[in-house]
């Protein structure tokens, strides 16, 4: 036959608790030990699941997806960097949005026929390189007119002479205007008579 337990007394086990806790030699608080804390962001978190999520749904596509990236980043440093590349580019929205009968590029009569006049002035006087460069620079302001957005200040006359958004003539023009001014500059002799007279005529058989 079992004994039965004797009862057992609250306030002997209350005792014995504050017994225990009284005891200076047994330690029950580890204060070294700090708990780490939470710096987990939870929004963050969450977003950055949700990019995880899209990756893997596009599997084999996202190497195409980052080509394209790629691709788009250099198309924007060479815009930025190369401005025969920017020239380039105006032409291509100037073509889309210009006017068909508003397409050529040609100086007033009036105003050719004064500059001429001003230029052979100067070229009378043996100064044959200010008369072209006054031709190429008048004709820079006047491309500027008609076309505004087309010549930034970054662009050099070889860039506007190439670029597409001229017409073929004026560009030929442009162009002999550009190098007869490049001579004179770059090539350590004055322009001559028949220099001018190239430039002069180029220029009067385009406007006249």
């Amino acid at each position: 036959m079992t004994t039965p337990l004797p009862p057992i007394d609250p306030e002997r086990v209350a005792a014995a608790h504050r017994a225990v806790r009284g005891d200076d030699s047994i330690q029950f608080d580890f204060p070294w030990i700090a708990p780490e804390p939470d710096n987990s962001i939870p929004w963050l978190e969450a977003v950055g699941r949700a990019i995880s999520a899209f990756f893997q749904r596009l599997g084999p596509f996202w190497e195409v997806v980052f080509w394209a990236m790629a691709a788009l980043v250099v198309a924007m440093l060479v815009l930025s960097l190369w401005p025969p590349a920017r020239a380039w580019l105006a032409g291509l929205r100037v073509r889309e949005q210009a006017d068909p009968e508003a397409a050529q590029w040609t100086p007033q009569a009036s105003a050719a026929r004064a500059l001429l006049q001003e230029a052979e002035t100067l070229a009378e006087a043996g100064r044959y390189d200010e008369a072209v460069r006054l031709l190429l620079h008048r004709s820079i302001e006047d491309i500027e007119r008609w076309r505004s957005g087309l010549v930034h200040r970054s662009s050099t006359a070889r860039d506007i002479a190439g670029s597409q958004a001229l017409p073929g003539g004026a560009r030929a023009l442009f162009g002999r205007l550009v190098s007869l001014t490049e001579r004179g500059l770059f090539a350590r002799r004055p322009l001559a008579a028949a220099d001018w007279t190239e430039a002069r005529d180029a220029y009067r058989g385009f406007t006249l």
